[in-house]
């Protein structure tokens, strides 16, 4: 299963790297809004290497592994089509929806809280990068006010 997880953390890591990227890098005394998710990307892709490649032996399956099978293939899905439709529909749509996935479907939490704290998040985490810390974040399809 380790190597499993380390090949599935490598493979979620180079969409993306590339998609960072084409946001722009920059440099590390001027980075650019793909800086940092880059930088990650190349941290899960080392670790998830690591990992493939060196297994802990003494690792035991816990019970109920087919229900942490189908909510680790629903995180890595959901994160996929994050990537895939962030641009088109814009930061805090698709950061929405991520965080309903994550919370109601892998992690099983009511609706109420749900979408209470997805709600909250991705507003907060928007006007963090895009106000306070000046990172051009895609849009989309939510009209946001001048100066945001």
């Amino acid at each position: 299963m380790d190597r499993i997880l380390g090949l599935g953390a490598v493979f979620l890591a180079i969409p993306v790297g590339v998609a960072s990227w084409s946001f722009g890098v920059g440099t590390p005394k001027s980075p650019g809004p793909g800086f940092w998710p880059f930088l990650i990307a190349l941290c899960i892709a080392g670790l998830g290497a690591s990992l493939a490649l060196r297994p802990d032996p003494t690792f035991r399956p816990p019970s109920g592994e087919a229900s942490r099978r189908w909510s680790f293939g629903v995180a890595l899905a959901s994160l996929a089509l994050f990537i895939l439709v962030l641009e088109p529909l814009g930061y805090l749509v698709t950061t929405f929806g991520l965080l309903v996935v994550q919370l109601r479907w892998v992690e099983g939490r009511s609706r109420q809280t749900t979408l209470l704290i997805a709600g909250i998040a991705a507003l907060v985490s928007f006007a963090l990068f895009r106000v306070v810390l000046k990172v051009p974040l895609p849009v989309g399809i939510v009209p946001v006010p001048r100066g945001w």
